[in-house]
């Protein structure tokens, strides 16, 4: 169905594809070729030639000659792509003058029912220019990796991400934030974050309606530009500043192995989802461990984050940004508290 993509119609593809696949076609014989009906297949043919992909053979009565597809096609090509980015300029515009008329306030949230969610996430995700905002916590439908976040990577728009914990410590966890990380996400990791989200170019942010379920099941808020809109994003800076880096490699004095398992450490995992994360059994996790707190002087684990610090191993980002730690807003419980 490429075809229709150049505005051509279905039949239309369709008779264009017998006649070039045989260079030329007696138009009589093109319904038992094609599965149209006469007329259809004389509308079609006056389409195309309308195009030019099609010429009616001036020495052979009743027989239409394809035009070279290589030629005619890249033309019409060009034609579709000058289409697309005057319309894609029309709707930047109308995007500009939409967003300067004030909103009323039932329009700065958005209630997307569950089952429309994910097309709106894709949607608005797509849109991105510059950079994509991510809060990944449980639960999750699918913890696969998210192939347009790997399109939109690759296409040169920047995803910072923190990742919850508990997220990574579920099967395929791991695992999928370290597709992400390796096609180039900046990634951190927290012990706790307080809800879902995600920002897009700090002009959109959508966020589950309901703790403990995923929006496609409870649905989501998309937030417009507002005071709302300012306050997510001061809260993912916030988040963004305590968590640590996904990653430690390169630290001086530490293996890359060393890293990972001092990051897994102080964010909290235990050693069962240390041996699950990095495939080794418990025994090389407390040997691993034991030789980490030797080398660092540390007589508890406790001790050992403190000392990492002090070493330089791992350092705050809070702190190397001169800043005081701040205090990690958490999900309200079922009582308010």
């Amino acid at each position: 169905m490429a075809l229709e993509a150049l505005g051509l119609t279905t039949r239309e593809a369709t008779v264009y594809r017998a006649v070039a696949e045989r260079r030329s076609a007696a138009v009589d014989g093109l319904p038992a070729v094609t599965g149209l009906t006469s007329d259809e297949v004389a509308a079609a043919i006056e389409g195309l030639v309308a195009l030019g992909l099609l010429d009616v053979a001036r020495d052979r009565p009743g027989v239409v000659t394809a035009s070279p597809p290589e030629l005619t096609g890249q033309a019409l090509l060009l034609d579709r792509a000058r289409d697309l980015q005057r319309a894609r300029q029309e709707l930047n515009d109308l995007a500009e003058r939409y967003r300067s008329v004030p909103a009323d306030d039932a329009e700065l949230i958005e209630l997307l029912p569950g089952p429309t969610v994910a097309r709106r996430l894709a949607d608005v995700q797509g849109q991105a220019e510059r950079e994509v905002l991510i809060v990944d916590a449980p639960p999750y439908l699918d913890v696969k990796a998210n192939p347009m976040q790997l399109e939109q990577m690759a296409a040169g728009i920047t995803y910072r991400t923190i990742y919850d914990r508990r997220g990574l410590e579920e099967p395929g966890g791991f695992e999928r934030a370290e597709t992400f990380v390796v096609a180039g996400e900046q990634a951190r990791v927290l012990d706790h974050t307080p809800t879902k989200l995600v920002i897009v170019d700090r002009a959109y942010a959508l966020l589950p309606q309901r703790h403990g379920v995923t929006p496609s099941e409870c649905g989501a808020f998309l937030v417009h530009r507002s005071p709302l809109l300012d306050t997510l994003i001061s809260l993912f800076d916030i988040l963004w500043l305590h968590a640590l880096p996904m990653s430690a490699s390169g630290t001086d004095g530490l293996s890359e192995e060393e890293a990972q398992l001092l990051v897994l450490l102080l964010t909290g995992f235990t050693d069962e989802a240390i041996c699950r994360q990095l495939g080794i059994g418990r025994r090389t996790v407390a040997r691993r461990v034991k030789t980490l707190m030797d080398r660092a002087g540390a007589a508890t684990r406790m001790q050992l984050g403190w000392q990492a610090a002090q070493l330089g191993w791992v350092t705050a980002p809070w702190r190397a940004s001169g800043l005081r730690r701040p205090d990690i807003p958490r999900a309200a419980g079922p009582d308010g508290a």
